[in-house]
């Protein structure tokens, strides 16, 4: 009985052991003690860094508010602007807008570019006997207004003026005049515009001569309103009236040139008469060469247009401009024909 005993027990033992080994055998390879190297997070990818972008600056917006673009002389200095404008393309968007001569446009002009936030303002103005409300509408918009070619009635509250002086243009023609009548004759006037401080200022020139001479009579004055047409029809009705006269001060070239046309168209030679003209434009160059003209006066629409813009891009860098930038005015003879013809080649 006792060895039945033990060989059950041994038999127990076996099948015990041979089943903890099977079990053990068959143990699934996920559950096995296996030690794997954790995956690997998303690699942290260290990319150099593209270079950023080159941000280019912000350019300047610059209006410029021009009286009349059908303006012989003034189409001279748009020229001049849209040349310097085009070498500070870079930093500058400029645009020439035409008031066409019109007041209320030029204004509601300014109102519109303020609007577009436009960071200068240039004005060639159609009104200078009374205050510009430009300058205040810059004023409130905090940016600068730099008038070019018409000096403001309300100018020290702008920003900067670029131009000539208009009494010495008058002055430089009219004594010019006198020196070659002998400081004797009758003198008719042909004004530009009675609002234009060009107009004004000029008249006043030959005003400050002919009062040192005695023998100098003004006899006509009249507005052409710069335009050569009128200035033809001014000399014509002068002419059928039959006024006498020996000297035709002209604020402009335009001026000047109506009144040789009208005599002309009168019958009457413009050679014995004493004409003098300002502006020095190509087509009184050509007047001038021909005997027809006896002087002008340089001004510079060049000058004047780029050193406007050139002036307004200074002080929107941060530069000192003066409040007043003169371009001067030069005596135009017929033996400086040559030099001043090639001023606008």
């Amino acid at each position: 009985m006792k060895k039945q005993i033990l060989w059950i027990l041994a038999v127990v033992i076996s099948i015990s052991m041979f089943s903890v080994f099977s079990f053990a055998g068959c143990k699934p390879a996920a559950e096995e003690e296996v030690v794997e190297e954790a995956a690997p997070a998303e690699e942290e990818v260290v990319e150099e860094a593209a270079p950023a972008e080159e941000v280019a600056a912000e350019k300047f917006k610059i209006t410029i508010l021009c009286a009349n673009f059908d303006d012989k002389w003034m189409s001279y200095m748009h020229q001049g602007m849209e040349e310097y404008a085009a070498t500070i393309s870079e930093i500058a968007d400029v645009t020439l807008v035409d008031a066409a001569n019109e007041y209320d446009t030029q204004i509601n002009q300014a109102e519109n570019a303020i609007a577009e936030g436009v960071d200068a303002l240039i004005i060639v103005a159609l009104m200078t006997i009374e205050d510009s409300p430009v300058v205040d509408m810059c004023i409130d918009a905090g940016i600068p207004l730099v008038s070019i070619n018409r000096y403001l009635k309300n100018q020290d509250l702008a920003t900067c003026y670029v131009g000539s002086d208009e009494v010495v243009a008058g002055e430089l023609q009219m004594g010019y005049l006198a020196e070659i009548s002998g400081g004797e004759g009758k003198v008719i006037i042909i004004q530009g515009e009675l609002t234009h401080h060009g107009a004004i200022n000029r008249t006043i020139g030959f005003e400050n001569i002919i009062a040192g001479y005695p023998g100098m009579e003004e006899v006509a004055r009249d507005t052409c309103n710069w335009r050569r047409e009128e200035s033809q029809v001014l000399m014509e009705n002068w002419i059928q009236a039959g006024l006498e006269f020996d000297i035709v001060a002209c604020n402009n070239d335009e001026g000047a040139i109506g009144a040789i046309l009208g005599m002309q168209s009168q019958g009457v030679d413009p050679v014995p008469y004493f004409i003098g003209g300002v502006d020095a434009t190509p087509d009184a160059l050509d007047y001038l060469n021909q005997g027809l003209l006896d002087c002008t006066v340089f001004q510079d629409a060049y000058g004047q247009g780029g050193g406007g813009l050139k002036a307004a891009i200074d002080i929107l860098q941060g530069r000192a401009v003066d409040d007043i930038v003169w371009i001067p005015y030069e005596l135009v003879t017929p033996a400086d024909y040559e030099t001043y013809k090639a001023k606008w080649e």
